[in-house]
């Protein structure tokens, strides 16, 4: 046997085997469960996920509170509770004394009214376009002719004390008003005139702001001032 036959030879002995150990491997997978086929990827089945929807129940609600009305008349304020102004005179201490603001005056025609006080014993004539009130403060009552200009006051205090305090308040003859004696006290802005009965003293203020006609008011007003 020539060398080119035993070559084939070889090969188809090889061939065969090869065809045995394939016809082997069939009837190895044949025998193989049918449950495999069945869970391939391609035939395999997956479960849908279930969403459950949720809804509330009642929807919150939001409580508003609403508020109070206050119902009643404002008071109008008052002249006690307004600040305490300082009077400084010229080479002398200090001097206070509570200034009179009051809630704006109706107007009217210029003229002038006659006030008596019969509790505190005094009379005086001003100007119709003010307003008068009467309040009490710390000495004694105070009677406020109020203006939006300036306002003009009475303070009476019971006989040993005053409505303010000047160190210096010396009484003359200079300036007579209701047939007494007075102590009167100028600065650019005011002007103040005490004097004394048998059991009250009584204190004039204008606050005229330096205003001419104000200060010639307020010399009409002073001068009118009597004791009853």
């Amino acid at each position: 046997m020539d060398r080119k036959n035993i070559k084939y030879l070889i090969l188809t002995i090889i061939l065969l085997i090869l065809s045995a150990f394939g016809v082997f491997l069939v009837f190895k997978i044949n025998s193989s469960p049918l449950s495999l086929f069945l869970s391939t990827p391609e035939t395999a089945i997956t479960p849908t996920p279930v969403v459950e929807e949720i809804i509330p129940t009642e929807i919150p609600k939001i409580s508003i509170t609403p508020i109070a009305t206050v119902t009643g008349k404002i008071a109008s304020p008052s002249p006690t509770k307004k600040p305490t102004i300082t009077v400084t005179p010229t080479a002398t201490p200090t001097a206070k004394l509570t200034p009179i603001i009051t809630p704006t005056p109706i107007s009217s025609p210029s003229a002038q009214l006659n006030f008596n006080s019969s509790e505190d014993k005094f009379s005086v004539v001003y100007n119709s376009s003010r307003k008068l009130y009467q309040d009490k403060e710390s000495t004694g009552n105070r009677y406020t002719f109020y203006s939006l200009s300036g306002n003009f006051a009475v303070h009476v205090a019971s006989s040993g004390t005053w409505a303010w305090t000047a160190p210096d308040r010396n009484f003359s003859s200079s300036l007579i008003v209701a047939g007494q004696n007075t102590y009167r006290y100028d600065i650019s802005t005011q002007t103040i005139v005490d004097l004394q009965s048998s059991t009250k003293n009584y204190t004039l203020q204008c606050i005229h702001n330096g205003k001419e006609s104000l200060k010639t008011e307020c010399e009409t007003f002073i001068k009118s001032f009597q004791l009853l």
